[in-house]
This record gives structure tokens, C-alpha cells and sequence, in this order.
């Protein structure tokens, strides 16, 4: 994240907040008052008058109710001999705000301070800093500078006395050079420093970044946007990731640490939007979609243009290990695989979820030429990726049917039909090796997608309790992939998916595997699209195939049982992928909560209906 960017987020968050900050009928106002004042103790400053009660059993300051006169805030320079006066003020400085909102009294104010009335008898210089979070015109400048010119340089004969305008571009300045998670609304700012220090401490892909990172990022996260939520609490959050970013040791797997926190992010703030159907909460849901593609699509885009050499080269997954870890090295590489093609998928396809209205034909074309370059490049580095490293070939859970589905989608967008079959054709090749253990110490794919066993399964060479290959939701989904493709290609795939991995019977008809695998589908429950973003959604109906042999019925051609299969269970069952949300959010959602991606998310694509058609 460069300062331009944070300084952008920052811009936007700041200019929000109100002058202070409050309780309003049970809502929380957040105010940049606090902003002011976490500023000023980073500076060493001591304050002299606050514009609320600090209280540490409440979730905010209370606010002082009688009158300022100009003076919202005072502090005590570092050496004792100054003081800096603040008037606060959350309008634009221009004309017909200077009496309007007070600025001319309460400059005026501000500049004649009694500081015995503050036992500052000491004091040598006053500084009076007028801080306005908005913007200004030249009239406004001008009555600032003339008010000032006015009071001269001294208060009596000792003091002397000067003037300071901190704008919004000053305001965001400052807070950028004095980054600290105190400078969040004091209910969130402790939780919010644990956090911080966590993530100084641990590293991402560890047992304590899992179970205590994560954890407790996601309740910050909670905690922020509880009800009812506004624009202030959104722009809050890009400011927190800002700060932990500040925070973030460099260490070799620090961007991928700092995508993490950034998706569980963007899934809260996606929830608020989902959670938000008025149509008054327009401006709110608009701007959850300009964080998403502002922040965490546009990192996306930073990685993998800063990884693009080490993606397409060879190995590129693999890393050297000796003795123990060895065994499990084939493992964790395939996990980095994974995860890459994941974040790839969502890059791709998350801009279009987004309409662009072109004011004319040649913009039109021009926005379609951007979509297609973007489609073009993510394919190049997929096929070199799939070419030269045999992790991006190695699913090891059920699970990876979601990778597996945005490497089919992105290359399908690209036209690379002949790509897809070379892609599943190889797949089928690696997966039968493992199907019929040919001195692979790598297991079949794991039903219930647990990498624990997965992982002691490779270490030991034995086969855990629990750890299950008998049925899997990822073969048929590949099955049903094959139909994007020619009848020729989609049956010779569909027969040697079907015969070799499912069945486990050779090309000689020899027995390589003792049981056949059940393939199943799955319809989610009505509330899927409500709970994916905050929880994993594992229920549902589960529906057995039965491998498509059906006896006392008359034999078809697998081809026509798997459609005639999809077109009962869409009868059946129908269920739609929800239109209100973008779809790589549901994606993201999956991939974060380790729960399966809908059928429909390609079936819609592949077995098209009436309906889609009429799209």
C-alpha cells in the first residue's frame, strides 16, 4: 500500500467525521475531535481543555455541554512555554459559512484566552489552530488571514501570539505521519491495538494467525460496523487495515498475510451491503463497492503483477526441504498453488461484475478492449502456470473445486477451449496416478477437505481414521465442465474421467482402486446467500448421483444421463444465484469460509435454459 493510496482512504474518512464526537439517540456520531487529540498526545503535547469527559467505561468520550467560545480544545507544548489553541469546525471555510458557523466569533475568542484563567501564568507563546476536515475557497482564505492580521502577534505584553489553519490536506498529513491504533473512536482503539500487536508477532499461515489473528480481526471488525451503520464506520475500516499495514513486519509472506485481513474485511463490509436492501442506503452500498475495488481488487492487482516472474516459472511452488518436512512438500506446495489460482479467479473476474456506462460507442468498445486485455493476461499466466508447475495439477481437498471452477472460467472467457481440454486431460492423468497409488505419496482428494489429514496422511504414509476419498463433489463438477467443450472432446474426458478415476478400472480393464467413488451434488439451503458472508454454509440437500447407472432403466450415453441428471435436480430444486451481491464476493466468501461453491455457478454457463437464453 503506497501513500497515495493511504493518503486517498484517509482523505475520505476524515472528511466525513462530524466536529465531535457523540451518543445520538442511542448512535454513535463519530467526530474528528478525537483525532485532535490522539494528535496532540503523539506530539507530547498535554491537554489543558478537552471538549469531552474521558471515561473508560463507556464506549465513547461524553461531550462537554457548555459553551466553547471558540476554545474546543487546548494543549501544553512539550517545553511548557506554549500553548496551541484549537477551534474545530466540520464545514467548508468559504464566505457564508465565516458567520454562519461561527468562525469569525470563535477565531476571535480563541484569540484573546485568558491563560490565567488555566493557571498558565508561565506560558510565553499562543498558537490558535483553526482545524476545519472540509475543503475552502479564496474568500474564505482571505477573511481567515484578515481576522488573524488583526489580532497581531501578542496577547499583552508578554504572550505572543500566532495563527495556524489546519485544512483537510494538513489534518490527513498529520495523521499519516503519526499512524497508531489509537487513533480510532476510543470503543474500538484498545481491541483494535490488540490486534496490531498480534499481527507483529505472528506469522500468516500459522496455527496462531488461524486461531487467534484472524479471530480477533474479524470481532474488530464486528465491532465497528455494528448497527446501525453509516458512511463514517465504513470509511473507518481502509483506515485500520492502513494502520495495521503500518504495523506489518516485512517479512517473506507479509502480502499475503495483509490480502487475508483485507478479505475478511471486505466480507463485513460486504454483509452491511447485503444487509442494507433500502434504497436510501444507495450512497453507503456504493461506496462498499468502490472499497472493494479500490482496496482489495486493486492489491490483488499489485501482487500479482509484483509476482508475475515467480507464478509462471518453474517449480515456482515448490520449496527445498530436508528430512521430516520432506514428505508434506508436495502438500504445502499445492496449498500455494491453490491459493494463488484463487486470488487470480477473483482478480479476473470481479471488474465485471461492475456495469460500466459508456457514453458512446467507441467508449463502449474501449472499456470491452480493457475487460478482454485483463481476461487475456490472467489466462497467459494460468496456462504457463498449469505448464510448468505440477502443484497448480495436485487438488488435494473437495474444497478445490473452487479453484478448479475459476481456472475453467477464465479460460473459457479467453476462448481457450482447446486449453480447458488440455487442462482436464492432464488433471485426469495426474489424479489416476494417485487414484491407483502408482509410487505416489500424494492421497486421493479428501471428502470432507480436512488438510490436517491430508497432511498426516503424506507424512506417515497411513491412512488417518477419519480421512475419506469414497465421494467427491469435484469430479462431478469436472464432468459437468467437460460440456463447454466439443461432443468429441467432452466424451472422451467424460469415459476417462468416468472408467479410470470414478470407477478406478484401467484402460485394460483392471481394477486399480477397490471402491468406486460417489459423486455428489448439492443444492444450498434458502438463506445461503445471507450466511455465506459471515459463516460457513455446509447444509443444504445432498444429492447421490448414484454414478448415473440406474437399474431397470434403459441405458444412455453418459453425456445425456449427467444432463438429464442436472436438468431433474434444477427442476427439483431450483435455486438462483442471488443478484444483489457481486459474484466474486460469494466466491471469496466460499474460499474464506471452506464452504462449496453452488453448482450453479457454472451451470448457469453450461446447461442453459430457456431463461438464460431470454438473458
Amino acid at each position: 500500500m503506497n501513500k497515495n493510496d493511504l493518503r486517498g482512504f484517509l482523505t475520505a474518512y476524515i472528511c466525513s467525521l462530524l466536529e465531535r464526537t457523540r451518543a445520538e439517540k442511542g448512535t454513535l456520531k463519530i467526530g474528528f475531535d478525537w483525532l485532535i487529540y490522539q494528535l496532540a498526545f503523539a506530539k507530547g503535547w498535554r491537554p489543558v481543555r478537552l471538549p469531552f469527559f474521558r471515561q473508560s467505561d463507556k464506549k465513547v468520550a461524553k461531550t462537554k455541554s457548555e459553551a466553547e467560545f471558540g476554545v474546543d480544545a487546548c494543549f501544553l507544548g512539550e517545553l511548557k512555554t506554549d500553548l496551541y489553541v484549537f477551534v474545530l469546525k466540520d464545514e467548508i471555510l468559504n464566505n457564508k459559512n465565516w458567520t454562519k458557523h461561527n468562525f469569525d466569533s470563535d477565531l476571535r475568542m480563541a484569540a484573546t484566552i485568558d491563560v490565567k484563567q488555566y493557571g498558565l501564568n508561565f506560558i510565553k507563546s499562543v498558537k490558535v489552530i483553526l482545524a476545519y476536515n472540509k475543503d475552502e475557497d479564496e474568500n474564505g482564505i482571505r477573511l481567515y488571514q484578515q481576522c488573524a492580521n488583526f489580532h497581531g502577534t501578542k496577547i499583552g505584553d508578554f504572550v505572543s501570539l500566532s495563527f495556524e489553519r489546519w485544512n483537510l490536506d494538513k489534518i490527513v498529513e498529520e495523521v499519516q505521519a503519526h499512524l497508531t491504533p489509537d487513533l480510532l473512536p476510543q470503543h474500538v482503539s484498545g481491541s483494535f491495538r490488540y490486534v496490531c500487536s498480534l499481527v507483529e508477532d505472528f506469522k500468516y499461515g500459522t496455527t496462531e494467525w488461524d486461531n487467534l489473528v484472524a479471530p480477533k480481526w474479524r470481532h474488530f471488525l464486528n465491532l465497528v460496523l455494528e448497527n446501525p451503520v453509516d458512511e463514517r464506520k465504513l470509511k473507518l475500516i481502509p483506515v485500520a487495515l492502513m494502520i495495521i499495514h503500518h504495523y506489518q513486519k516485512d517479512v517473506k509472506n507479509f502480502y499475503p498475510a495483509w490480502i487475508d485481513l483485507i478479505e475478511w474485511a471486505m466480507l463485513s463490509l460486504w454483509k452491511c451491503y447485503k444487509n442494507n436492501p433500502n434504497k436510501k442506503q444507495k450512497k453507503m452500498n456504493k461506496l462498499i463497492a468502490e472499497i472493494w475495488k479500490g482496496l482489495y481488487i486493486a492489491e490483488l492487482e499489485k501482487y500479482f503483477l509484483m509476482i508475475e516472474p515467480v507464478l509462471t516459472a518453474q517449480h515456482a511452488f515448490s520449496a527445498k526441504r530436508i528430512g521430516t518436512t520432506l514428505a508434506i512438500s508436495p502438500i504445502n506446495d499445492a496449498y500455494l498453488a491453490y491459493w494463488h489460482i484463487g486470488r487470480l479467479g477473483i482478480l479476473t473476474l470481479a471488474p465485471q461484475d461492475f456495469q460500466i456506462n459508456a457514453k458512446n460507442d467507441v467508449e463502449s468498445i474501449q472499456i470491452a478492449t480493457v475487460f478482454q486485455l485483463s481476461i487475456k493476461r490472467s489466462a497467459d499466466w494460468l496456462i504457463r502456470c498449469l505448464n510448468i508447475n505440477p502443484a497448480a495439477l495436485r487438488p488435494l481437498l473437495d474444497l478445490n473445486h473452487i479453484e478448479l471452477f475459476l481456472i475453467w472460467a477464465i479460460l473459457l472467457q479467453a476462448g481457450r477451449k482447446k486449453d480447458i481440454y488440455e487442462w482436464l486431460s492432464e488433471l485426469e492423468g495426474r489424479l489416476l496416478m494417485r487414484r491407483a497409488k502408482m509410487n505416489i505419496p500424494i492421497p486421493f482428494i479428501e471428502a470432507n477437505s480436512r488438510m490436517d489429514l491430508v497432511a498426516e496422511y503424506a507424512a506417515t504414509g497411513k491412512k488417518p481414521y477419519n480421512f475419506s476419498d469414497s465421494s467427491s463433489y469435484l469430479l462431478l463438477m469436472i464432468l459437468e465442465l467437460c460440456f463447454s467443450l466439443p461432443d468429441s472432446e467432452r466424451d472422451e474426458l467424460l469415459n476417462r474421467y468416468m472408467k479410470r478415476i470414478v470407477k478406478g478400472i484401467d484402460e485394460n480393464n483392471h481394477t486399480i482402486a477397490q471402491d468406486e467413488i460417489d459423486l455428489q451434488s448439492w443444492v444450498p439451503p434458502d438463506d445461503w446467500s445471507g450466511r455465506i458472508l459471515k459463516e460457513p454454509v455446509w447444509d443444504g440437500i445432498a444429492i447421490t448421483t448414484g454414478n448415473f447407472e440406474r437399474l431397470g432403466e434403459k441405458v444412455l450415453p453418459l453425456s445425456e444421463s449427467i444432463k438429464q441428471s442436472v436438468d431433474e435436480t434444477r427442476k427439483k430444486y431450483p435455486w438462483k444465484i442471488p443478484e444483489r451481491t457481486p459474484l466474486a464476493v460469494y466466491i471469496l466468501a466460499c474460499i474464506k469460509h471452506r464452504s462449496p461453491l453452488p453448482p450453479e455457478f457454472w451451470r448457469e454457463t453450461i446447461f442453459r435454459t430457456e431463461t438464460n437464453d431470454k438473458k
